[in-house]
């Protein structure tokens, strides 16, 4: 349950742009990914079980273009998608790095996680409100599709668990 972003990044690194190309473009990257994606989301639970779900995010510039805002569906509770989260992301370009704020209101929850290229995925890591590590990344990235995996850690990035995979399918006009 988190962003997309990333894949702009990834494409623009993909296809070879120089680090000044690629800066310029920091504010324009974001405007592939606005619009509507369908997401299959796979929830791991601690003893490997998955439980599926369904729903959409839906992604706009905000603050004058300079930021992406995700809202985020699930069928979780109800048969059709009910908004649950959001996510605020933007360049940093005094850091050269991705930023995002993921809020989930109804859990009291807030993550803030950032990064960049590694190795030809997007990876940004961070801590949530009560110090695990979080790692979320887009892998298999295509034109019209993407996964995003995410992942926790309570010990300090020796191990990983994953907690999520998101599939990302852009929603048909």
């Amino acid at each position: 349950m988190k962003h997309n972003y990333h894949l702009a990044l990834a494409i623009l690194i993909s296809v070879g742009m120089t680090a000044s190309a690629a800066k310029a473009a920091d504010l324009t990257m974001f405007d592939r990914l606005t619009g509507t994606w369908d997401v299959t989301y796979e929830i791991y639970n601690k003893d490997g079980t998955v439980h599926p779900y369904h729903g959409q995010v839906f992604y706009s510039r905000i603050l004058m273009g300079q930021a992406l805002q995700e809202v985020w569906t699930s069928d979780i509770h109800n048969k059709e998608p009910q908004p649950y989260g959001t996510t605020i992301g933007f360049f940093d370009s005094s850091h050269e790095r991705w930023t995002a704020v993921y809020i989930f209101p109804a859990k009291g929850y807030t993550s803030t996680v950032s990064g960049g290229e590694v190795d030809g995925r997007i990876v940004l890591a961070g801590r949530d409100s009560d110090g695990t590590m979080q790692r979320w990344s887009i892998d298999n990235a295509e034109a019209d599709s993407f996964d995003w995996h995410f992942e926790s850690s309570k010990d300090d990035g020796k191990t990983w668990r994953l907690v999520g995979v998101n599939h990302m399918h852009r929603h048909p006009i």
